[in-house]
């Protein structure tokens, strides 16, 4: 997901780039105003982030980069860019894929765990997965790493590596750990509602099976980086001449 600042465009509608672009400093001064105010962009989305979602993570910020203007040959400018990373932190979605559904509405891209569940034949089609009671979460709200491996392998759906299997089993050690026993596929009538827990005489629901909604329109990226873009692009100019000749 990518958008260009148009910085060239903007300043061209207002001044005449050509002239400025033909002065020693003038593409140095161009490209520092249009980066400054790509940057000044970042900040805003980043803001915005922790405003409309809940308590994203910090791969979450990072992911919005910044491709910088610079001076070509000839004096040409290369224009800036503001673009989501599509590089995965985890083996769930690179940033880029999730945040689709948060700029444009529609539905959000399945997560790895309701791969899993949906490939072992445990989660309904049409449906994705929401914490139960029972879940444990990590810091930012998301399904814990180290309780999601339990549930996969206590169902029989753990990945396959290297021709090993991390699921559960009948031997000592994974009948200590309890895995195999612990979790199962809570129904109503044949139809799989979610997954509960039950370690000693305490049983809780960790997972709720519930049907794929379409997202709304949520992240206001694009809208963000006109409006944010146009109010700082000319000011940031101003500054970067004063610096120039100064």
């Amino acid at each position: 997901m990518k958008i260009q600042i148009k910085g060239l465009e903007r300043l061209r509608q207002s001044l005449d780039l050509d002239e400025l672009l033909a002065k020693d400093f003038g593409p140095r001064a161009v490209v520092d105003a249009i980066n400054h105010t790509a940057f000044a962009v970042r900040k805003v989305l980043q803001s915005e982030m922790t405003e409309v979602f809940d308590r994203p993570t910090p791969w979450t910020l990072k992911s919005l980069q910044v491709k910088q203007a610079k001076v070509g040959s000839g004096k040409t400018v290369e224009d800036a860019a503001i673009y989501v990373s599509d590089y995965a932190a985890s083996k769930d979605n690179a940033p880029e894929a999730w945040l689709k559904s948060e700029v444009y509405g529609g539905p959000r891209r399945s997560k790895r765990l309701e791969e899993a569940l949906r490939y072992y034949g445990i989660l309904p089609p049409g449906h994705m997965v929401m914490p139960g009671k029972g879940a444990r979460l990590d810091a930012y709200g998301n399904f814990s790493k180290g309780h999601m491996s339990q549930l996969l392998s206590g169902l029989g759906a753990a990945e396959m590596k290297a021709g090993l299997t991390a699921n559960a089993s009948e031997n000592k050690r994974s009948l200590v750990k309890g895995n195999a026993k612990a979790f199962f596929v809570i129904r109503r009538g044949k139809t799989a509602i979610g997954i509960a827990e039950r370690r000693g005489k305490t049983m809780e629901l960790v997972l709720v099976f519930i049907r794929k909604t379409d997202y709304t329109q949520r992240f206001r990226f694009h809208e963000i980086v006109e409006k944010i873009a146009n109010r700082y692009l000319l000011l940031n100019l101003d500054e970067a001449i004063v610096k120039a000749i100064g």
